[in-house]
């Protein structure tokens, strides 16, 4: 049995799949193609750059004045985003972020997450406390 990835053109890992040893899968399926790749693979860990399983790097998120007071004057930033990186808000708004920060201010006390994704970057998700003002 051979483990094969199907990969979009960007390098991202669409799915992984196992069969049985034949003909070459590599070819290319409309906007996907198909690679070999070996037994650890996946999408979470890895991606593809010409025509090889590559791992993931971290992040290199950076979260400064945490906690956060919930009085809509205080922020926390949140730096190092790479360019071309998807984050995702707390409340479901999705953007590329390209300038590498994002600031976030909140009145409401609680447990915010914010999810960055790109490849060639392993997902990162940042949970942010927001406490009441005293």
């Amino acid at each position: 049995m051979k483990k094969y990835a199907i990969h979009s053109a960007f390098g991202e890992i669409l799915q992984t799949l196992i069969c049985s040893p034949g003909a070459s899968l590599i070819q290319q399926l409309g906007e996907s193609y198909i690679v070999e790749v070996s037994d650890g693979v996946d999408d979470a860990t890895h991606f593809i750059v010409s025509d090889s399983a590559r791992p993931k790097q971290p992040m290199p998120l950076i979260t400064t004045n945490t906690p956060l007071i919930a009085d809509g004057i205080d922020e926390v930033i949140i730096s190092g985003i790479p360019s071309g990186v998807q984050v995702e808000w707390p409340d479901g708004f999705t953007h590329i972020e390209d300038s590498g920060s994002v600031g976030f201010k909140v009145d409401l006390p609680g447990t915010y997450a914010f999810q960055f994704t790109a490849i060639p970057y392993l997902d990162k998700e940042v949970t942010i406390e927001a406490v009441a003002a005293t």
